[in-house]
């Protein structure tokens, strides 16, 4: 008997992070995998990867259109109430054993509500990590939605048991985004040239020379001010004689400030030895990242994928402050001459050893087999130690 399961993939980022998973479940003849494509996953310009997940031989069993584009707080919100009707109207008619949750967005939220509500068991990645931003809300939110936890690190599990989860439902499986990137460091190719097959925009980078990754994402928190943030970071990069990929943002509110900021950049200067891209195959992505020589803004990759490749990163600002890293970061505040000095500190350190903190490359395997041999059921309710709540009380 197979296990049905359903899986709600949003954003290039959360596709890249799950690949080896989905295709290890797609493949495997003891589970039944349907992925529900939605949010801005589905809209160009923050990177459609309807034909990226075709290709990998995947299947798409529905696509949802749920996000409101206008790039402010409230359509976060009505982003994640449309999500919320969409999918549970999906999984009545896909009726899963399970759903497969990953990550801390907003959508992901939408998504474990409406099975939690269809009393569909849950299944969260990566929950118990603390970034220090409004993910961790979502997070340990779904965390609570959740009935089963599939960690990345120790930390990650302690922290999901101190929510009050049961330890026998949390497993540490480590990322199965460092999979691909194992992959990746087997495979070698260490002048990978996406410019030709993927076009984007800008001058040509010469890959067989030192260039860095550009990756700025907004921070919702700080809503009115991603402008002037990405100001501060293209006048740091304008001081230093680098070549670089830059990529697009995603969509959280103040997307549209950053994309102004980068478009101006682009037109206006018509910058040397940059080349602007949206997205990338998450394999190709990851490749560009492992040959380059620093990974510059604030993005998780910088942190996770960054620290088992030894890429230097250049963290920018609070988006990532409290996620456990390797010894690979430098964080500085959204300030010009802080980022100026730390990309070239990190250009005179060069390449670092090798972190296995989020996993050492068999996760995809160990979440499949964890999946397949489950028998799923929801979690019991919380009944507290009425004693020792009283207790508490009179401290």
């Amino acid at each position: 008997m197979t296990t049905s399961v359903a899986t709600v993939i949003t954003t290039r980022s959360q596709y890249a992070r799950v690949k080896t998973v989905l295709e290890h479940l797609h493949n495997d003849g003891r589970t039944d995998l349907s992925i529900i494509l939605s949010g801005g996953s589905l809209v160009h310009r923050f990177g459609d990867i309807s034909d990226i997940i075709e290709d990998s031989g995947l299947e798409i069993d529905r696509k949802i259109h749920t996000l409101l584009e206008a790039g402010d707080p409230i359509a976060q919100a009505k982003t994640t109430g449309i999500g919320l009707i969409e999918y549970a109207t999906a999984f009545e008619e896909i009726d899963p054993d399970l759903l497969l949750a990953s990550g801390d967005r907003y959508e992901t939220m939408a998504s474990t509500l409406a099975a939690s509500y269809l009393n569909i068991p849950v299944v969260h990645l990566e929950g118990g990590e603390i970034t220090g931003s409004i993910d961790d809300k979502v997070r340990h939110a779904t965390t609570k939605l959740s009935d089963y936890h599939l960690v990345s690190t120790e930390r990650s599990k302690e922290i999901v048991c101190s929510l009050g989860e049961s330890n026998s439902r949390v497993y540490r499986t480590g990322c199965p985004s460092i999979d691909l990137a194992e992959q990746i460091v087997k495979d070698g190719n260490d002048q990978y040239d996406p410019q030709q097959e993927y076009g984007g925009v800008g001058d040509t980078v010469d890959v067989t020379k030192e260039y860095i990754i550009v990756q700025y994402h907004p921070l919702p928190t700080e809503y009115e001010s991603n402008y002037e943030k990405v100001q501060q970071l293209i006048s740091a990069f304008d001081r230093l004689n680098v070549q670089a990929f830059w990529f697009w943002p995603n969509m959280d509110a103040g997307t549209d400030q950053v994309s102004k900021a980068i478009r101006e950049y682009r037109e206006d200067t018509d910058p040397d030895g940059v080349h602007f891209f949206i997205s990338l195959n998450p394999y190709d992505y990851l490749t560009l990242v492992k040959n380059s020589a620093c990974l510059v803004g604030n993005s998780s990759v910088g942190i996770r994928e960054c620290s088992y490749f030894g890429v230097p990163a250049v963290n920018i600002g609070p988006r990532q402050q409290s996620r456990e890293r390797g010894p690979n970061v430098q964080d500085v505040e959204c300030d010009a001459d802080e980022i100026e000095t730390a990309i070239r500190e990190q250009f005179d350190n060069g390449s670092y050893s090798r972190s296995t903190i989020y996993g050492d490359g068999n996760a995809a395997k160990t979440i499949t087999d964890l999946i397949a041999e489950l028998e799923p059921e929801l979690k019991s309710p919380m009944t507290p130690n009425l004693l020792d709540y009283k207790s508490q009380l009179l401290q």
